[in-house]
């Protein structure tokens, strides 16, 4: 350590970049550690015989000189104060780009000194090695490049580099601040006036996932049913009360095609039945007009705001949830809050809205409440799950990991000013090997073929920066790739190359299965509906080597994991599932992914009844469920394997027609030739045996069409009579 006199001009005191010449230097540079964050630390050490310190600081880097120096009298082991010219003093030392600082020093001379500071400095970059041998070990080398603008040569000093959390900014120091006050006066007021008052907002907060749309207390409710003579159900196409008297349904098992005919005869019944022929030889009759409904009475506001809201959302077809509530006065209280639901949902059906868009759900008795219900847009978890997506990239990159690292050189080292070092800041050997990493994900991913990797663990107890690597096998050069930053003693995967050796076949399905019936009117199945979504990996592995593949998967956002390979590692918010194939080898790797959703199950539609037919399968079903709607799917069934004999009814008479046309064609010929006698004997013959078949055929297919209208009569009327 130098031995100095006061004063010290320490012009190069910051490191400034922008410096062409400085004074000369009299204390010693010892220690230099460069960060990610844009500065860089520096230690000093210095001798002085006098009792002052001066420091020459460059007039743009006060404000951080001041924020980090520190000046400690290590004979004393106390901080020395600083003095400095305020901006405006008129005090310029060097032509007006520097600033002149003393520090007062105390006790026995000499002072002995440690001066440290942080201030700009570029940011260090990092560069790896990898290589792996024939013995399978694996050693990673990591440098550090520095670059020395300081301004002065770095001799001899101990240089590091680190990388944490910790921000950095300018913060003005300097100037002078004039803090404003308020003027008080000795006659103030006895009295004061309050202050303004303000009405809260936001309410009650909601179940989280939804928005309230509309609250409907009992009277608002009864405003918006609809004073009809009967009640058309959108659901079902018939009517559900007020039928004339002598007239029934007749509806296909397509919720559309429904028809009103009077109960005259079974002729008149068959006639207007789809699908029956002329050749059934049944005149059709006409129904007798239905008389003119009345005048619909004046619409109230809460039907207007039924009206828009039905227009609404009929057009984004997001998901409503119609929540009913009981009454103190009600007696049952969860039957009361879900035939609240069912008559508000009701009207929104009669306002457009598809049946399939509303669930009704009844929550019995809540604190505080009054009869009615709340009409709540349910979460659309895809949406969700998009929006989540689309991230920019700096939101991307606040995910990664920071952590904290500082790795220092052993020896001293020198780094001349406007030059560049590279660090050694590790040298050894570490868990790894080569793997497959299969990243469909990432921008830069590819959804076909896994990349080649190297898997490595990071030995160190320091967070291992972002920066490129270069992987060496076995001697020679084999691929280059970029790490991401890599927590202290944790795994990490660096794609290299794309050999194509693994081909991946993605199919994806979709699978909805009842997980839970919350209420059943009128064969409407208000359900909770467990929502799959399956994605099927098919991975071939082509080379004559056994492959580690490691899949990347993230679950969507609104999803939970279902079912995965049972391996499994986590990779920020992504799952890392690891796949083993052998030579040749061809795997499946499926990935369940699902989330309930609010749904309406109709039993008029065959989706629906297979849904409903699944889970009454399982042992979720109660045994009244169970009894109610078994019937109904015996009645399906056996619609079905009517339909089925229609069908193949219907196929033989177009055979048989088309046989009778051949065969009268060939008598027709045969009249105008002499010797055909005995050959039109024996057609005529055929004529007669296919002309009986297709009797015979039609009245079967009139039985079968009997059977059919009376089991959907009884289907119907089941469904109607269903609740729950």
């Amino acid at each position: 350590m130098r031995k100095v006199l006061a004063p010290l001009s320490l012009f190069w005191l910051l490191g400034c970049s922008n410096a062409t010449s400085f004074v000369r230097s009299d204390t010693t540079l010892g220690r230099v550690v460069v960060y990610r964050n844009g500065v860089a630390y520096f230690e000093r050490y210095a001798e002085i015989d006098g009792d002052t310190l001066r420091l020459s600081v460059p007039d743009d880097k006060v404000d951080d000189f001041l924020k980090s120096l520190t000046v400690v009298d290590a004979t004393t082991g106390k901080p020395a104060p600083i003095a400095y010219p305020t901006v405006g003093s008129g005090y310029d030392a060097q032509g007006g780009n520097l600033v002149n600082m003393e520090i007062q020093l105390q006790g026995a001379k000499p002072h002995k000194l440690r001066l440290s500071y942080v201030t700009e400095a570029p940011s260090w970059k990092p560069s790896y090695r990898i290589s792996i041998g024939k013995d399978g070990k694996t050693n990673v080398d990591a440098w550090a490049v520095v670059d020395n603008t300081s301004g002065e040569d770095w001799n001899q000093v101990k240089l590091g580099v680190g990388s944490s959390s910790a921000l950095s900014f300018r913060f003005d120091l300097r100037t002078i601040r004039v803090v404003e006050r308020e003027t008080l006066q000795s006659d103030g007021l006895f009295a004061q006036a309050p202050p303004m008052g303000g009405a809260t907002h936001g309410g009650q907060p909601g179940k989280p996932g939804k928005r309230i749309l509309a609250n409907l207390d009992d009277t608002k409710l009864a405003n918006v049913s609809r004073s009809t003579g009967g009640t058309t159900s959108p659901e079902s196409g018939f009517v559900v009360d007020g039928l004339a008297a002598g007239e029934v349904t007749v509806a296909s098992t397509s919720v559309e095609h429904t028809r009103r005919v009077p109960t005259r005869s079974f002729e008149s019944l068959t006639a207007v039945m789809p699908g029956v022929g002329v050749q059934d030889n049944v005149p059709a009759r006409e129904p007798a007009p239905p008389p003119p409904p009345p005048p619909p009475p004046p619409k109230t506001q809460e039907q207007i705001q039924i009206e828009q809201l039905a227009a609404k959302y009929r057009s984004n077809r997001k998901q409503i949830v119609v929540e009913g509530y009981a009454d103190a006065k009600d007696g049952d209280k969860n039957a009361a809050s879900l035939d609240r639901a069912n008559r508000a949902r009701l009207q929104l059906i009669q306002a457009g809205l598809p049946a399939s868009q509303i669930v009704a759900v009844g929550n019995g008795m809540q604190d505080g409440r009054k009869g009615g219900v709340s009409i709540v847009e349910a979460v659309d978890a895809e949406s969700q799950m998009q929006k989540t997506a689309t991230l920019s990239p700096a939101e991307e990159a606040s995910a990664e990991p920071i952590g904290t690292a500082h790795f220092e050189s052993t020896v001293p080292m020198t780094v001349p000013r406007t030059t560049s070092a590279m660090v050694s800041i590790l040298s050894t050997q570490t868990d790894g090997g080569f793997v497959y990493f299969y990243d469909p994900e990432s921008t830069r991913g590819n959804a076909t073929f896994p990349f080649k990797a190297v898997r490595l663990k990071n030995p160190t107890d320091s967070v291992l920066e972002s920066g490129p690597v270069t992987v060496f096998g076995e001697g020679r050069f084999i691929g280059e790739g970029m790490s991401d930053p890599i927590p202290a003693r944790s795994f990490a995967f660096i794609p290299f190359a794309l050999d194509r050796q693994i081909v991946v076949e993605r199919k994806d399905d979709e699978v909805d299965a009842i997980s839970r019936i919350l209420s059943v009117q009128r064969g409407v199945f208000s359900t909770e509906v467990k929502h799959t979504r399956r994605k099927t990996l098919v991975m071939t592995n082509r080379s004559q080597d056994k492959a580690t593949v490691y899949v990347r998967h993230t679950v969507a956002k609104g999803y939970t994991l279902a079912k995965a390979p049972a391996s499994q590692e986590r990779m920020g918010e992504s799952y890392l599932f690891r796949v083993e194939i052998g030579p040749g080898e061809k795997v499946d790797v499926v990935i369940d992914e699902e989330t309930p959703v609010f749904r309406s199950t109709d039993l008029r539609n065959d989706a629906g009844m297979e849904m409903v037919r699944v889970y009454l399968s399982g042992p979720a079903a109660s045994g009244r469920l169970k009894e109610s709607v078994g019937g109904l799917l015996d009645l399906h069934k056996e619609m079905a394997n009517l339909e089925q004999r229609i069908t193949v009814t219907r196929e033989q008479l177009a055979e048989y027609r088309q046989r009778l046309d051949e065969l009268h064609a060939q008598i027709v010929t045969l009249k105008m030739v002499k010797s055909g006698g005995p050959l039109m004997q024996n057609l005529e013959k055929k004529m007669q045996e296919v002309s009986d078949r297709i009797s015979k055929a039609t009245i079967e297919l009139v039985a079968q069409q009997e059977k059919l209208m009376l089991a959907r009569i009884r289907f119907q009327d089941g469904v109607a009579e269903l609740s729950l």
